[in-house]
């Protein structure tokens, strides 16, 4: 949950430590941080070739990959909750 004044928190990824200043709370700026750290360690698993920065680039594109399945979903399930509600005569939301 986002707090008025910004967070300042350590999380390690790829071995190195990078200061994250966010107004997440601590906790969620670390499950991102442990997030980014297992999408990368993985791609570098399978691919021990590629520089960090490739790394980094590939785990952006599957994160993204993430995100963009999860709104296409919330879409769909919102245009249901509509399609249910205008069938039962309810308000439509916006």
């Amino acid at each position: 949950m986002a707090t008025g004044s910004a967070n300042r928190v350590t999380v390690r990824i790829m071995g190195e430590d990078y200061t994250v200043k966010g107004k997440a709370n601590p906790e969620t700026i670390q499950k991102l941080g442990q997030h980014v750290d297992a999408v990368m360690s993985e791609i570098r698993q399978g691919n021990p070739c590629l520089s960090t920065t490739q790394v980094a680039i590939l785990a952006a594109m599957n994160i993204a990959s993430e995100l963009f399945r999860v709104k296409e979903d919330y879409e769909e399930l919102l245009a249901l909750l509509q399609d249910e509600e205008t069938e039962a005569g309810g308000s439509e939301r916006p």
